[in-house]
């Protein structure tokens, strides 16, 4: 758990966290979990938290905010009961949440549309990183992927190439981490295809560029998920 927890606090600095969609979805838990295994005690708050997060970055991004509400108090729910279940106050992860939810509260309230779209992905982030202790069908990488695919679409929106590129890189990191694990279940075709899109990305120079192909992103991270889950 230190040395997963070590990645995301790096992820978390590099990027500028200071952390109905499909992309993260019942299928990433397995089903088949011995009871010695630290999935089969996998807390129903911490599944829906990046689901319900997820809802509200894709109701922002269309500018629904009469649809928004319910997701956010199912999130600050979860928030609150993971908070008494690890009774951990002075957990950094717990702390960064609840200071995430407050700042998406009030863009939410502001009817921010970006603002409400990048808080609610940190908190994606940070969810991720308390999944990563428990065992998964799919990889944490893939997860983190789906989460690059959602900040590439604001930050191209944005039009900072800056962090556009910063961010290329560490996706580049994660693939290379993610592609061993592609090859043990045999996906070549998803190996090609998303090694194309990381080969347009390379040479991507406009925002323009960047949102297509953050959409391509997001699209594929479907097809890498369901290598996991099939």
């Amino acid at each position: 758990m230190r040395i997963l927890l070590g990645f995301f606090l790096f992820f978390f600095s590099a990027v500028s966290l200071s952390i109905g969609d499909n992309h993260i979805n019942k299928g990433l838990i397995s089903s088949t979990a011995s009871a010695t295994d630290k999935q089969a005690v996998f807390p129903a708050e911490l599944k829906a938290l990046p689901v319900n997060a997820v809802e509200i970055y894709n109701l922002a991004k269309v500018n629904k905010w009469h649809e928004i509400r319910n997701n956010f108090d199912k999130l600050k729910k979860s928030e609150q009961s993971l908070k008494l279940k690890k009774n951990e106050e002075n957990d950094f992860l717990i702390q960064r949440l609840r200071k995430k939810i407050e700042e998406l509260e009030q863009a939410i309230s502001a009817k921010n549309r970006r603002e409400t779209m990048r808080s609610a992905n940190k908190i994606t982030l940070i969810a991720v990183a308390m999944i990563g202790q428990f065992k998964l069908r799919v990889p944490t990488d893939v997860m983190v992927l789906n989460y690059c695919g959602r900040e590439m679409e604001i930050l191209s929106e944005d039009k900072d190439i800056d962090k556009l590129f910063s961010l290329v890189m560490r996706m580049h990191l994660i693939w290379q981490n993610l592609i061993p694990q592609l090859v043990n279940k045999n996906a070549s075709k998803e190996i090609k295809n998303f090694s194309e899109i990381m080969k347009h990305l390379e040479v991507a120079k406009t925002p323009t560029e960047f949102n297509r192909l953050a959409k391509q992103v997001l699209d594929e991270v479907d097809n890498l998920e369901k290598v996991f889950t099939k």
